[in-house]
């Protein structure tokens, strides 16, 4: 028989376990969050990425899909712990591109033409807009047809004027070669690098323009500027991102080592310092210590990533399977 003293514990105990259950959703975060998040992985070779590659998909990590500028995967992201995108770089190589995805078991998503309205030594593809068209539609518009149901995004321009009259220079050339259809697509990708207010303005501009159209911010960043300053652009921009109904995905420029930024960019923008360990822009981007990340930390394991995430579930497990064991009948502990 309970003691007089057990019912009160009891009922202590019982509200712990509804107290528990109410919270389990917040202590077990990592798989739904990641399942959800819009957030992105720009993988860039570097001769460093053998060591630091391992960083992005620890435990925790909210990236839930990469692209590398082109048809491949990369061998040191497995598709079951991240999404491979791949792309069609530019047109003059797009039938050996999208041959190359034609073979992929498990591509949802595709990326067509990088930046095809700057020149090649900037990065872009430097392609006129009927070159452009033409391409599309014979190479890259079919993927989303029988047997591969891919959807596809139009060429990924840059955030700037010229970017927008060329892609209104494309639709236009589009609807002149397919006056029924154009050059359908399943979403627009777009680039944009400066300061929040700018990116704002960028996707809201382009929204107008094309209203029903699903968006990708496959390149962001703020350039030329301080770590804090690019932290505190980073920060703002992700929480306007996340809440964005017609942005579906977003990726930051800067998954590398502070040493290998280019000059255009500066080292401001890096995920990672000199040594290959998360700088607090990095990792503010993979979720800081909610997730269990923090600035100084490798992909080696120096400071366990994810730890204390999985510390916290374990710990909500123990106590649900304590405080379970005592309600429902336990003796051990009276």
């Amino acid at each position: 028989m309970l003691s007089p003293t057990t019912l009160p514990l009891r009922a202590l105990l019982l509200l712990l376990l509804l107290l528990l259950l109410c919270l389990w959703p917040q202590l077990t975060t990592t798989a739904s969050t990641n399942s959800t998040s819009k957030r992105g992985l720009i993988y860039i070779y570097t001769s460093h990425s053998s060591k630091d590659d391992s960083i992005f998909t620890r435990s925790g990590s909210p990236l839930t899909w990469y692209y590398n500028y082109s048809p491949w995967p990369t061998d040191s992201l497995s598709d079951d712990v991240v999404e491979f995108v791949p792309m069609v770089h530019g047109a003059t190589n797009a039938h050996e591109d999208v041959a190359t995805i034609k073979t992929l078991s498990n591509a949802t998503h595709v990326l067509s033409f990088n930046e095809p309205d700057i020149s090649s030594s900037d990065g872009g593809s430097n392609t006129s807009p009927s070159d452009a068209a033409k391409a599309y539609l014979d190479f890259v518009a079919p993927l989303r047809e029988e047997p591969y149901n891919l959807k596809i995004s139009w060429p990924s321009t840059s955030g700037s004027a010229s970017g927008l009259t060329w892609l209104s220079n494309f639709n236009k050339t589009c609807h002149g070669l397919n006056s029924t259809h154009g050059c359908p697509y399943d979403f627009l990708a777009t680039h944009f690098y400066g300061p929040f207010s700018g990116l704002a303005s960028w996707l809201g501009n382009l929204h107008s323009l094309y209203p029903d159209a699903k968006v990708w911010l496959t390149e962001f960043a703020v350039p030329d500027t301080s770590a804090t300053v690019a932290l505190a652009m980073m920060d703002q921009s992700l929480r306007y991102l996340d809440g964005l109904d017609y942005l579906e995905r977003y990726s930051w420029f800067g998954s590398f080592r502070s040493s290998d930024a280019n000059e255009w960019t500066g080292d401001g923008v890096s995920m990672l310092d000199g040594h290959g360990k998360l700088t607090g822009l990095g990792a503010q981007y993979l979720g800081g210590e909610e997730n269990g990340f923090e600035k100084g930390q490798t992909g080696q394991g120096s400071k366990n990533g994810g730890v204390a995430m999985r510390d916290r579930r374990s710990f909500s497990m123990t106590m649900l399977a304590v405080v379970t064991n005592v309600v429902l009948g336990g003796r051990a502990f009276f």
